[in-house]
């Protein structure tokens, strides 16, 4: 709903590219982060990254007229959202 009211149907798709696109790469960097760090501090990052976007999303005020916000937040909810797909 945040992209769909602010900036139009007409731009989910490119926030959902973002989202692919930035999970698809973390998920390969971490698997092989995994075995250099191991998998707790990986697990704690994704888990402090996404308690914060989720505590931004409670706070924040969409404005259409600065869209970047909105691919920022798709590309670091892809981040920990790489880290669920290949951690757990």
């Amino acid at each position: 709903a945040y992209v769909s009211c602010a900036l139009g149907i007409r731009s989910i798709g490119y926030v959902m590219i973002c989202f692919g696109v930035v999970n698809a790469l973390c998920s390969l960097l971490f698997g092989t982060a995994m075995k250099f760090i191991g998998r707790f501090p990986i697990l704690m990052m994704g888990a402090a990254l996404h308690f914060s976007l989720i505590v931004w999303l409670l706070i924040w005020r969409p404005n259409p007229e600065s869209p970047t916000v909105f691919f920022v937040i798709s590309g670091l909810w892809g981040v920990g959202d790489a880290v669920w797909q290949t951690q757990i």
